[in-house]
């Protein structure tokens, strides 16, 4: 613990209003800041009595209603160094919880008014897609779009985002957006994380702006500053555990099972990670064996400094560090290698917590304990908060497309559409420059194979009648049944994130169900009751009797099959007869 002396500068925006607080009226400050954000608290005194005794909080009024808290915080070292720029850890955001904590009177005098002379507030805050996105359940459906796309859509107004991911720009014939199940929900901020961490993506934070990226990489850019040797009091060496096994791919197809695995220099013999995969083409499964192999990698060795006093350099997640020169030895663990400043722990009580202590003032002194824990410049391995990963697959009720035939012509059609090549492009062990050539020879979706798959397009009515494509497949009847599903045919079809498959018939065809007392079956084909073949199985009189009939307009064939008679008709059927 060390005493330092902050400048700090709060304002709180509640609707059109704008409040000030002085720093010296802070006096509690806790905050657990990370490269994609933070939570915090803080604790404050406000004076609300005027020379005539009248009651003047600027806040009040505002704060005990339920509008939205707009915060801004910035934190900054009170004495500086002359002629050294540094800028100020900021931290923007809204307000979580609240409280007033006192409402100081004077008792026992009778004061014009009776006014309250200060109040002591509290309030948790965090940065903005913390707040809203945990709040934001969207469910949503995109065909032939990127997944940028989906994410604008949804993301809601209060949280600025950029990119900077190519991959953010590839297109996908389905792209769905869970909300999880009613029992456990899946925020958009869940799937914000989800998505990072599943395609290897980095999600940062920036308090000075407000805003967040989502990218490839980390950013390598950016001064790399000496850290005094006076700003430690102590530094520690963590060394994170090492995976030791190796990973291998079962590709459980019948036709072409393969397995594929890796060879870690740090796994240890018969220790491995089987990874089950489903993929026809042979390319694909190769593909993704090498892709998401390289998605496990244990992480490099990083520092934990407890500071002697609030840092006399621009300080904040993301800034690059070194320790050399000064009263850094030069024999120690940490010579000649540079740090990227990962997550920053800090606690402040006020030396003066009187509620008219610096009252008005800029700054104050404090009672600290701030620690932060670095990693090395080039880390790889993904910052990224806990997360519950959406969903998969969600059900939604469709209706079969056709454009084969007349428009009430039950027929059936099939869609040519190439096999995509599977989607996991996660980083790995080697260089960024290895993996962007061989990202570049990999076509992600968009791009035709040499082969081409027939599928069906189903619309989906509660997404606007956007229309899935699902794989042609017979689905629960052995392959020798050949009945693919007909035009405006209800079926229940999962989505998944990048993907959509029929997994059920929801209806009769119309003329397919029988009366109950025949306790009869009945097989339909063709395209409309004009032109269709009927195969039935019914009982008459408690005897079985079997029926073909074939009808083209009003010519009609029947061969009928019953006790002690076989009958073969051919006649012209009138409209009454049918």
């Amino acid at each position: 613990m060390f005493e330092d002396s902050l400048k700090m500068t709060l304002a709180l925006t509640i609707g059109m209003d704008r409040i000030k607080v002085p720093g010296g009226q802070i006096k509690f400050l806790t905050a657990s800041i990370h490269p994609y954000g933070y939570t915090a608290r803080l604790e404050f005194w406000i004076s609300s009595a005027t020379a005539r005794g009248k009651e003047n909080d600027p806040l009040f009024s505002r704060f005990v209603e339920q509008d939205l808290i707009e915060v801004k915080l910035d934190i900054e070292p009170h004495l500086k160094p002359r002629d050294t720029k540094i800028e100020p850890l900021t931290l923007q955001g809204f307000v979580t919880d609240k409280a007033i904590l006192t409402e100081l009177t004077i008792e026992n005098v009778n004061l014009k008014g009776d006014p309250v002379l200060y109040r002591h507030y509290q309030i948790d805050f965090a940065d903005p897609a913390h707040v809203l996105w945990r709040q934001h359940f969207p469910c949503d459906l995109m065909v032939d779009e990127d997944v940028k796309e989906l994410i604008e859509a949804n993301k809601a107004d209060g949280v600025n985002l950029t990119y900077d991911w190519s991959f953010l720009n590839e297109k996908f014939a389905v792209s769905t957006l869970s909300p999880g199940s009613p029992d456990e929900p899946t925020s958009f901020y869940d799937f914000i994380i989800w998505y990072a961490a599943t395609y290897n993506g980095v999600f940062t934070y920036e308090g000075r702006t407000n805003s967040y990226t989502l990218s490839g990489s980390k950013e390598q850019d950016g001064k790399v500053t000496a850290m005094s040797e006076l700003e430690v009091a102590d530094h520690r060496i963590d060394f994170p555990e090492t995976s030791r096994y190796n990973e291998r791919f079962l590709n459980a197809v019948a036709e072409d099972p393969q397995e594929m695995e890796t060879s870690r220099s740090t796994a240890e013999k018969d220790l491995r990670r089987d990874v089950l995969v489903l993929e026809s083409n042979a390319g694909n499964f190769e593909k993704a064996f090498r892709l998401e192999s390289r998605k496990r990698k244990s992480r490099q060795h990083e520092l934990l400094l407890t500071h002697r006093r609030f840092p006399l350099l621009t300080y904040r997640p993301g800034t690059f560090v070194k320790f050399e020169g000064g009263l850094w030895s030069k024999r120690i663990f940490l010579k000649g290698k540079e740090y990227r400043v990962r997550d920053i722990s800090l606690e402040a009580h006020a030396v003066h917590d009187a509620p008219d202590a610096d009252h008005n003032m800029m700054s104050a002194t404090y009672r600290m304990e701030m620690t932060s824990r670095l990693e090395l410049k080039g880390e790889r391995a993904l910052n990224l908060p806990p997360f519950k990963a959406p969903a998969y697959p969600i059900q939604v009720e469709g209706k079969i497309v056709s454009d084969e035939g007349q428009e009430k012509e039950e027929t059936y059609q099939l869609y040519q559409y190439p096999e995509y090549d599977i989607d996991i492009p996660f980083v790995g062990e080697e260089t960024e420059e290895m993996l962007e050539q061989q990202a570049e020879k990999i076509p992600f979706v968009g791009d035709k194979l040499e082969a081409e798959k027939n599928h069906y397009r189903v619309k989906i009515p509660i997404f606007d009648d956007l229309q899935v494509v699902c794989p042609f497949e017979p689905l629960f009847a052995p392959g020798h049944f050949y009945f693919p599903a007909y035009k405006d045919e209800r079926v229940l079809v999962e989505l998944d994130f990048h993907g959509a498959r029929i997994v059920r018939f929801l209806d009769w065809r119309p003329g397919g169900q029988l009366p109950l007392d025949t306790q009869g079956n009945q097989i339909l084909f063709g395209k409309s009751e004009d032109s269709q073949t009927s195969i039935r199985h019914e009982y008459v009189d408690n005897k079985p009797q079997l029926n073909v009939k074939r009808s083209s307009s009003n010519d009609t064939e029947i061969i009928q099959l019953q006790e002690g008679t076989i009958i073969l008709q051919t006649k012209e059927e009138s409209s009454e007869e049918k």
